[in-house]
């Protein structure tokens, strides 16, 4: 997350319009809030040293017949809980490490909040603003705030999907959000691990924005 967070923040000083001081400004206060969220999320995981989805769900349903996904290309199906998958490429690793809090959602909410707070609005995507960038590789620069998934993505498996699947986000706290509900489609996380994760990020950036902030106007270090 931090990386995708410095692409949006440079899709949005482009978006603004902003010169190299105020770019510079913006990356540090959302580089000093991506170390807090950090640090506060991994003192979370290893205070609280939670079970993984993926984990739980095994060991919980062991012995019983439930329904999972079936796997690229396939609906849901009934198999033994020992043998449960989430909806994630087969060749993903579970991260190894404690579950609570979420850093996608710690990261994301934080780095909403203060991009939002430096470029005084929440608006993300716009149908006009076209990035530097072609990160979904379909032969011209991305607009702001939108990703287009290719046939055969590398990303999905290449059984699905067949045409081209647009995602878009009207703003950055639609963005932070979707990214911390996907760690529960990857069977990576809990509902709690995210919400409170969000609710964490949320302060850290607040907290982070007004630190730098004070940097800026010759406060104290």
């Amino acid at each position: 997350p931090p990386g995708h967070w410095n692409e949006i923040a440079l899709d949005l000083a482009g978006k603004y319009n902003y010169g190299i001081d105020d770019t510079v400004k913006m990356l540090f206060a959302l580089n000093g809030g991506l170390l807090d969220s950090s640090i506060a999320a991994w003192e979370a995981k290893r205070h609280y040293n939670f079970i993984r989805p993926v984990a739980a769900i095994r060991d919980r349903y062991a012995g019983q017949l439930i329904p999972t996904w079936g796997g690229p290309g396939a609906d849901t199906v009934i198999r033994p809980g020992e043998e449960w998958i989430p909806f994630q490429i087969r060749t993903f690793v579970t991260p190894a490490f404690a579950e609570y809090v979420s850093g996608h959602s710690t990261f994301s909410t934080s780095s909403a909040e203060i991009l939002s707070r430096y470029t005084g609005s929440d608006e993300y995507y716009d149908g006009i603003t076209r990035s530097e960038f072609d990160f979904d590789g379909n032969g011209e620069f991305d607009l702001v705030g939108e990703f287009n998934f290719q046939p055969n993505s590398a990303l999905i498996d290449s059984t699905l999907p067949s045409s081209v699947v647009t995602l878009r986000w009207p703003t950055l706290t639609e963005a932070a959000d979707e990214a911390g509900f996907s760690r529960l489609y990857g069977g990576i996380h809990f509902q709690d691990g995210d919400l409170r994760g969000r609710a964490m990020g949320r302060q850290i950036g607040a907290a982070a924005y007004e630190k730098a902030l004070s940097l800026f106007n010759g406060g104290p270090q």
